[in-house]
């Protein structure tokens, strides 16, 4: 399955650079009286991370918060995980389920509760790793998700 298409926004200047991931915050409380709303985060989902694959040459004005902003072309960035052995299939469309632990400490706790993956997201597997130490006994490892679209 390949990356869904780009998604038009503006970014700041210092943030665009190819590969540059960032997260968005959603918007600023002056940004919906703004005219580049609907490009510039309208459509995005706040509390995802995304990647930026291409930067086009018009920049813009912010004149809510006075920044030079630039047209990029942004996807949704893939995000370590744990699954469960079974689920760890390259290819395979999954429904993301994180690990519910308590175990702060452990060295794995970010890839069974990543930031930018929610509770039944739609995910594709990218690409599978090394079986997770589990302190629970947990059958884990880590892989490459990517949120799928919408069957």
């Amino acid at each position: 399955m390949s990356r869904t298409k780009p998604i038009i926004t503006l970014l700041g200047i210092g943030e665009t650079k190819i590969n540059e991931v960032f997260v968005h915050k959603g918007p600023g409380s002056k940004c919906p009286q703004c005219k580049y709303f609907n490009v510039c985060v309208k459509n995005l989902e706040e509390g995802r991370a995304y990647i930026v694959v291409g930067v086009r040459d018009k920049t813009l004005r912010c004149e809510m918060y006075n920044l030079e902003m630039r047209v990029v072309e942004v996807v949704e960035a893939d995000i370590q995980a744990s699954v469960v052995s079974r689920q760890a299939i390259e290819g395979a469309i999954i429904t993301f389920r994180p690990q519910n632990c308590s175990e702060h400490g452990c060295e794995n706790f970010m890839l069974c509760s990543p930031e930018y993956l929610m509770e039944n997201d739609r995910c594709e597997v990218v690409r599978v790793y090394e079986m997770l130490r589990c302190p629970r006994g947990l059958q884990l490892r880590r892989v490459m998700l990517r949120r799928a679209p919408p069957s």
